[in-house]
């Protein structure tokens, strides 16, 4: 029997948590070019809560931001973006997909995934999920947190033995960019504050600065490559840290920062590259093949039922987990 509705986490204003509430929506019908995707689990991250809240912490991307996500109210009234979960239906184009086919992914800008489920193009950034990895893993490990940091470890070229230091390595990015550079034989460096020190040191690093007593600019240390998740750091702070052929990598930035690319991108020295990642379903493939392989793995701080997302969304707000809250759509009340 085809099931017709579905909870999904809906809101129709922006604000806080309290504007979120779970309600029952049709089950979405698949075009000729879609798939429609059981939700097994998914990721409540950083993207749901600037969607609710209706703004980005970006300057750059303020205005096409309330363009994309709503001026005044609201554009798509269901949050969701990072998830694991089952084909259910395929549209009568779709061939890269079939029914009982395990993926992972998100869902861009459409959203959408807090739900029982969701309905997706063929050509969505998602991936088949190995066997080997649980829908925990392939939700938590954030199909757009994964394949951003995936594509700056790609850009930077990263070579065994070179010194890389990822600024903001507890975050969604920096843990996966963190585990990348390891996995191609880097020594990594990680920024972050002293109560997640004993994470990012359990994913691999080599070394941790506790970014709230030292500025690892003043460090005297230099590095082949600076992968920035956490903030706007100027070229004048940076540049004397850097190899002489050294990058630095931001995943947001100023004006300021892209006139500094213009300066020195290509031309043989130290670079400044403002990185934005292209939604890619073959870097996912890549990421989900690094999970099976275990030489990747998220780190799980909460798990909610789907009665308990509203819940996930006040504790995701404090900014005290470490690691990433996942909720179960299928599952109310513990069962």
């Amino acid at each position: 029997m085809i099931k017709k509705t579905m909870k999904a986490l809906y809101y129709e204003r922006f604000g806080g948590p309290e504007v979120l509430q779970i309600r029952d929506l049709p089950v979405p019908e698949p075009k000729d070019n879609e798939v429609l995707i059981k939700v097994e689990v998914t990721h409540y991250c950083n993207g749901d809560q600037l969607a609710r809240i209706g703004n980005s912490p970006w300057p750059l991307m303020r205005p096409a931001a309330k363009l994309m996500m709503g001026i005044f109210k609201p554009r798509q009234k269901v949050l969701g973006g990072e998830f694991s979960g089952v084909v259910e239906r395929v549209g009568k184009d779709v061939t890269k997909y079939k029914s009982g086919d395990r993926v992972f992914g998100f869902t861009d800008m459409q959203f959408g995934a807090h739900a029982e489920f969701v309905c997706l193009p063929e050509k969505a950034p998602i991936s088949i999920l190995p066997d080997e990895v649980s829908f925990e893993d392939g939700a938590a490990i954030g199909g757009s947190n994964a394949q951003t940091a995936m594509h700056f470890i790609n850009v930077a070229d990263i070579k065994p033995g070179q010194k890389i230091l990822i600024n903001g390595a507890s975050g969604g990015i920096g843990r996966v960019a963190l585990q990348l550079a390891k996995h191609l034989g880097a020594h990594v460096t990680g920024t972050c504050s002293e109560q997640n020190k004993q994470l990012v040191l359990d994913l691999g690093a080599d070394a941790v600065i506790d970014y709230r007593v030292t500025d690892f600019t003043t460090k005297g240390e230099k590095y082949d490559v600076i992968i920035d998740c956490a903030g706007f750091l100027p070229w004048r702070k940076v540049e004397p840290v850097l190899t002489p052929t050294g990058k630095h990598m931001l995943a947001m930035f100023h004006i300021s920062h892209l006139l500094q690319q213009r300066k020195t991108k290509g031309k043989g020295g130290k670079e400044q590259l403002c990185v934005l990642a292209p939604a890619k379903p073959e870097n996912l493939k890549r990421i989900g093949e690094l999970l099976a392989e275990g030489a990747l793995k998220p780190i799980i701080s909460k798990r909610f039922s789907f009665d308990g997302v509203i819940e996930a969304a006040k504790l995701y707000d404090t900014n005290t987990q470490k690691g990433c809250i996942i909720v179960k759509p299928h599952e109310w009340n513990g069962k």
